[in-house]
């Protein structure tokens, strides 16, 4: 209904599991890790998650990537008995068998052996994937156990995925099933999204859609989290009401009144109960409480009631629940002022998460100073980001051993984003801007999350921050911004420190998550595919013509057409990416890179 009026070009928040629309968190990176291992690798693959969190978007994305030797059979109703999940792996297999229902476990077993081994000599694998599976029955679950023992001298003919919800791991723990539990090579638990992935996802499945990733106001991405809690299924609803919500009211934007409203219609007293947990039984606790002292202070403090003229027992129930009332409503301000507080500064609890101070810290350096920001390419001379850059690297001390500064997680995150925004020419201040993601866009900037190695970072050829770990459960983060003319030393940026490092001082707090600024070209309105009509589309065109030896000339340029996507894929097969014919960040910052556009390099 309200597509058009958004210039949507498909639903943005249906709750369908629509791969084109799988928003990888690092949560949901780590999920897909681990079911791409379980395609991979002969072994036992479990993955629980709450209800909504994204286990069966993951999964059908998995489905979509299979390879053309992996056969797989998929069973979405785990409510089966023994001999109805064997028939049913079989269908799925395409196993011939007898209608009959005379056919018992072991002539069912005997068939899927034999086809396994079939498999197994042609060069093909088999994986076995159960969604839902908290649903299995122990007796299912035991004649599971036993399919693992088909194998053979050197590998099990059988993958197995087991996908549900917390209780499956539960179902797991029991005393008959430790059998099966100890088979499981790999297990991973899905959490739901948190402050800023939920922001990222909201504006991603916005952008997927074709339409303004800023539909949603702050305060409104706000009110999404605060509800959902991070659930990617309730944010789905109440995203896709609250624009329905805007369309009817006649508005551009989305705003944290519209979402509340939403909530209201969409879960009812289920909204009702989440604003009652806001004030848990301690605080109506300390209400009575209070309320009692000040009332007893009151009786024996003050003169007796006969002794005060006009006063009656009426007017003391009155002045009482008065003071009750003012007590309750006062308190309550405070609880509901506290939590807006803590949900807007949700990252910041991080700050509590402190290392004692490393010794031997080198001298300290002066932050890098930015220029203004620009609206084109920054020139190169802009994005240095200080002179450390251009008088080489040879003065700055070197980092024998990384360690956590002594500062919070949430400092070394906005100081390593502002270095990296100083290479870009662009003044980021952590102590005013809260969300680097949400200023890049104010520069002309994107943000990519990624997750490689050291190569994949040389081949972007960006300055990168790093995100690090320790023992702490927080991790800390770093900037790296230069490179030497050799090569091997590189400028890292860690709290208010700078340093010399080499890869190799990374590779015990280093494990390949990182974030890349990337410039957005003109008129930049996400990725773009087969269909897309738009100013981008055009100078996408003109941009490729200069790359690839196809014709690109079109009475439409501004149309992504079929000779537009054969030219991209070209473009993606040499540069060594995912030849999708989609252009997304990374196909865009290697064209930026191929057509030498002014950017900071991480090696000049």
């Amino acid at each position: 209904m309200y597509n058009d009026y958004f210039q949507f070009k498909r639903e943005p928040f249906s709750i369908a599991p629509d791969p084109r629309f799988l928003y990888l968190s690092e949560v949901h990176r780590e999920a897909f890790a681990h079911l791409m291992y379980g395609f991979a690798n002969s072994g036992f693959v479990l993955i629980t998650g709450e209800v909504g969190t994204g286990k069966t978007t993951l999964l059908r994305n998995l489905i979509g990537q299979t390879p053309p030797d992996l056969d797989v059979a998929f069973i979405l109703n785990p409510r089966l008995t023994v001999k109805e999940l064997l028939e049913t792996i079989c269908d799925e297999l395409g196993i011939q068998h007898s209608e009959s229902s005379a056919y018992t476990v072991k002539q069912y077993i005997d068939l899927l052996n034999k086809h396994l081994l079939r498999s197994h000599r042609e060069g093909r694998s088999t994986v076995m994937i159960i969604d839902e599976a908290q649903n299995l029955t122990p007796a299912v679950l035991e004649q599971i156990r036993l399919l693992t023992n088909l194998e053979t001298d050197e590998r099990k003919l059988l993958r197995i995925i087991l996908l549900g919800q917390p209780e499956l791991g539960k179902l797991l723990e029991r005393e008959e099933l430790r059998q099966l539990s100890q088979r499981i090579t790999a297990r991973y638990h899905l959490a739901s999204l948190g402050k800023e992935d939920s922001f990222a996802y909201v504006r991603h499945r916005l952008t997927t859609a074709g339409g303004n990733p800023h539909i949603f106001d702050k305060g409104a991405l706000r009110k999404l989290y605060r509800i959902s809690k991070g659930v990617p299924r309730i944010i789905n609803v109440l995203a896709d009401r609250s624009l329905l919500g805007a369309y009817v009211e006649g508005k551009q934007s989305v705003s944290s009144a519209i979402v509340k409203r939403a909530a209201h219609e969409v879960l009812g007293n289920r909204f009702s109960l989440i604003i009652r947990q806001r004030y848990p039984l301690w605080l109506a606790a300390c209400v009575v409480a209070v309320t009692a002292v000040s009332m007893t202070w009151a009786y024996f403090s003050d003169p007796p009631v006969e002794s005060t003229p006009g006063l009656t027992s009426e007017t003391i129930a009155q002045a009482g629940a008065a003071v009750q009332a003012e007590t309750i409503t006062r308190t309550q301000a405070i609880a509901l002022d506290t939590q807006d507080t803590a949900v807007q500064t949700l990252d910041r609890s991080i700050l509590a998460q402190e290392t004692d101070q490393a010794t031997n810290a080198p001298a300290k350096i002066p932050e890098p100073r930015g220029s203004d920001p620009t609206d084109g390419f920054p020139e190169e001379e802009q994005s240095t980001s200080s002179d450390l850059v251009s008088r080489g690297l040879a003065d700055l001390p070197e980092a024998v051993r990384i360690e956590r500064p002594p500062e919070g997680s949430y400092s070394t995150q906005r100081k390593a984003y502002a270095a990296v925004f100083a290479r870009w020419g662009a003044r980021y201040i952590p102590e005013e801007n809260s969300i680097p993601c949400d200023f890049a866009p104010s520069v002309g900037l994107q943000c990519l999350s990624l997750n490689g190695s050291w190569s994949e970072i040389s081949q972007l050829n960006l300055p990168v921050i790093l995100e690090l770990r320790d023992a702490q459960a927080v991790p800390y983060y770093a900037a790296v911004t230069a490179t030497e003319t050799d090569g091997r030393s590189f400028q890292f940026n860690l709290g208010d420190e700078v340093y010399r490092i080499t890869p190799n001082d990374l590779r015990d707090t280093w494990y390949g998550r990182y974030v890349v600024l990337w410039k957005m070209p003109p008129d930049y309105h996400g990725s773009l595919r087969n269909g897309d009509d738009h100013p981008s589309v055009g100078w996408l065109r003109g941009q490729l013509q200069n790359l690839v030896e196809s014709p690109l000339r079109s009475a439409t340029p501004n149309r992504f057409d079929d000779g537009l996507r054969d030219a991209v894929l070209t473009f993606q097969r040499a540069e060594g990416l995912l030849a999708d014919g989609i252009v997304g960040p990374e196909t865009w910052i290697r064209l930026t890179d191929r057509l030498q556009l002014p950017r900071p390099k991480l090696n000049s």
